[in-house]
């Protein structure tokens, strides 16, 4: 009895990807498809067909399982490459939502600026989810814009660090030269790019705390101890490094 259920839920899902797919051609081939609702098909049938048999393929096939949350263009091999835009050989995933994933299933979870996008109260979600997932002994490595770094551009006395960030800062965006480039800098963080909540150090370390984390370390962008991290983060190989190496703070965490 529990085979043939099983049985008739295969086959329900086959006809559910068949039809996701007989919209998608319908839509595609008509001239006068609606851009929207294309998108919404698209997007749902990356969510319900095509993300879970990446996820169970992934868990099937990789015993030191790694998964990385808002992958973007930073695919890793080996990792389970998860974004809420997929793109090819990605993986659904709404961090501020519980994770399609198995308990205690991965080894570790990596994300670079991500965290800073997702609203203060719904990042409990994340690292709970985080913790939930990596099995004991897990560890996860955290890369988001470091906010005291910014209230630093306000210094009365700027540093030559500070004066080349800014510098690197307005050129790299093309934005305007203001008469505070300090606070317009700290505004465009703050608003620019999606983002809901910039974290300082002692903000996110709190963060992994209450997510039962242990051994919560910080780290300068692009360093670690753990060679399985090591040149995971994408932006210090990228023409955002200069830029980066101030901005950003990492930290790591370790499940017990």
């Amino acid at each position: 009895m529990e085979i043939h259920s099983l049985s008739r839920k295969k086959v329900f899902w086959s006809k559910v990807g068949i039809s996701f797919a007989a919209l998608l051609v319908f839509f595609a081939l008509r001239p006068d498809a609606p851009l929207d609702v294309l998108d919404t098909i698209h997007a749902q049938y990356q969510m319900r067909i095509v993300s879970p048999s990446l996820i169970r393929n992934y868990v099937a096939s990789h015993s030191a399982r790694k998964l990385q949350i808002g992958a973007g263009t930073n695919n890793l091999a080996g990792w389970l490459n998860t974004d809420i835009e997929p793109t090819a050989d990605q993986a659904y995933l709404d961090a501020s939502v519980p994770f399609p994933l198995p308990d205690s299933s991965f080894r570790y979870v990596f994300s670079e600026h991500v965290v800073e996008h997702i609203p203060y109260e719904k990042a409990d979600v994340l690292f709970k989810e985080c913790y939930r997932v990596l099995a004991p002994g897990g560890r996860i490595r955290i890369a988001t814009p470091d906010l005291t770094r910014f209230i630093g551009l306000f210094a009365e006395h700027p540093s030559a660090e500070v004066a080349d960030y800014i510098k690197r800062k307005e050129a790299r965006h093309r934005w305007p030269n203001t008469p505070d480039p300090a606070a317009y800098i700290l505004n465009m963080q703050m608003r620019s790019w999606g983002h809901q909540f910039v974290y300082s150090p002692a903000m996110l370390r709190a963060a992994l705390a209450r997510a039962k984390f242990e051994e919560i370390t910080e780290y300068k962008a692009g360093q670690g101890d753990d060679p399985a991290l090591a040149g995971v983060e994408a932006r210090p190989h990228s023409v955002y490094r200069e830029m980066n190496e101030y901005e950003t703070m990492v930290f790591e965490a370790v499940r017990r």
